[in-house]
Formats: structure tokens, C-alpha cells, sequence
């Protein structure tokens, strides 16, 4: 069973790649533009374990490359991830690195297939293959872009969804369902959403990622739960991230 539960954890880490987030509806004018925000990330204890740093870039009003850098608590980068949105709204080609220990991996849109590599290590061998693109399928930060796409709808009680989360390091996709959850403390205006394993036994052990979103701007307010970023142990660390957004992006 312990074995079980670290699994689930570790895909569950790694929903929390990060999911991009954007300070105004740029989706909905014919415009390009780059904008550029930034993320602190807190431990359980509320120090800061890294900080995030975005750079969108958008053509005609669609998203199209995401670079993020993640720096330390010092303001050291240590890690990297490139996501472009040429082919599918929802799963990008990407690569990310982690230069502390050689961790990596990333896919490749091929028209009805995602090339898919990784390695947990500099100790490990690299992995590739291939999966098949279902409906529904998710990976990467192509996750915010999904629920942004549906705050709508998830702002009607009641309503769930289900996707396929494709993990590149496992070489295989999960299911998960979201849903909005009631939150007393939010602010009016905001959408809180939970995330979790679709499977009723996994959901047992299983950690749980809550988001947060301002309605009217789509933007994302906070993320909570397991990140893909490990501690300098290599152990899964837990996190709230908060974003704060520039003003006057081109």
C-alpha cells in the first residue's frame, strides 16, 4: 500500500507543473503580445522554496510559447520549462530540466501521437515512447489553458469533468476529475477548483490540488498541493503558490 500511495503522489506531483496564468482576456482579441508574471512558492512552514517566472508569448490573441524559469529562494535558477502551443490547445510540445539533478523530460506533438521522453536522474537512463492522442488528453501546462478555457462552466454547481493526464517521466496518462468546491473564505469573484485521481481507491491516498481563479480576468490566483519540483533531497514537497502579475505587458 506504501508503494502505492508514493505513486499516486508522484503523479499528482507532476499535475503540479505548473499551470500558466495570464493578468487580462488577451484570448479574446486579435492582438500579439508577451506577458510576464511571477509565482512564490511556500512550504508548509511558509518559507519560500522557489520562485517561478513566466514570459508568454501570444499571436493572434492564442497562446503559443510559455518559457518559465524557477529560481531559488536566493534568486539562483536551478530549473527550466519551454512550452509551445503549435499543434494542440491542451498538450504541448514542451521540455523541462532540472539542472539540480539531471531530471527531465518533455513530449513532441506529432499529429495523433505524443512522443514522450524523460529520466528521474543523471543516474538514470532515458526513457522515450509513445501514446496514442485520446480526447480529453492533458499534459503540462496545457492544464491551465484547459480550465481557463472552462471557467464558465465550472462556475455551474455541480459540474464535473474529467481528463486524461499524460505524465512523460511514467510514459502513460491518469485520469482525474475537477470539479469547484465552496470555499467560505474566498473573495467574491473568485472560483476555487479541486483536482484529484479519478479512481475511487487511488483517490484514498492520494494528495489534492486546489486552484484558484479570478472570474472575470481568468487569471489564476493560487495553487495548493504537491509540486513537480522536488526539494534538494529529491523528496515531493507540498506547496502554496501565489501569483502577482506586471502591469503594462506589450
Amino acid at each position: 500500500m506504501l508503494a502505492l500511495k508514493s505513486c499516486v503522489f508522484s503523479v499528482l506531483a507532476s499535475v503540479g507543473i505548473l499551470m500558466a496564468a495570464i493578468p487580462r482576456p488577451l484570448w479574446a482579441a486579435a492582438v500579439n503580445a508577451v506577458e510576464t508574471f511571477q509565482g512564490v512558492a511556500r512550504n508548509e512552514r511558509g518559507e519560500i522554496v522557489y520562485i517561478e517566472e513566466h514570459r508568454l508569448r501570444y499571436q493572434n490573441g492564442q497562446i503559443k510559447q510559455n518559457d518559465t524559469r524557477y529560481l531559488d529562494a536566493e534568486g539562483k535558477e536551478f530549473a527550466a520549462l519551454t512550452s509551445k502551443f503549435t499543434t494542440h490547445p491542451y498538450v504541448p510540445t514542451y521540455d523541462f530540466q532540472d539542472k539540480r539533478f539531471g531530471r527531465e523530460d518533455g513530449t513532441r506533438v506529432e499529429e495523433d501521437v505524443v512522443r514522450v521522453y524523460g529520466r528521474k536522474d543523471q543516474a538514470a537512463s532515458k526513457t522515450d515512447g509513445s501514446i496514442k492522442l485520446t480526447d480529453n488528453m492533458i499534459t503540462g501546462q496545457g492544464l491551465h489553458f484547459f480550465l481557463r478555457d472552462h471557467l464558465e462552466e465550472f462556475s455551474r454547481e455541480g459540474v464535473v469533468k474529467t481528463v486524461k493526464f499524460l505524465i512523460p517521466l511514467e510514459g502513460d496518462y491518469y485520469t482525474f476529475r475537477i470539479r469547484p468546491i465552496n470555499k467560505p473564505e474566498a473573495a467574491p469573484g473568485t472560483l476555487s477548483l479541486l483536482i484529484e485521481i479519478d479512481n475511487v481507491l487511488l483517490r484514498l491516498f492520494a494528495p489534492r490540488l486546489e486552484v484558484q481563479y479570478d472570474v472575470a480576468t481568468k487569471r489564476l490566483l493560487s495553487y495548493e498541493g504537491a509540486s513537480n519540483l522536488l526539494t534538494g533531497d529529491e523528496s515531493v514537497q507540498n506547496v502554496m503558490i501565489t501569483y502577482r502579475y506586471d502591469q503594462g505587458n506589450t
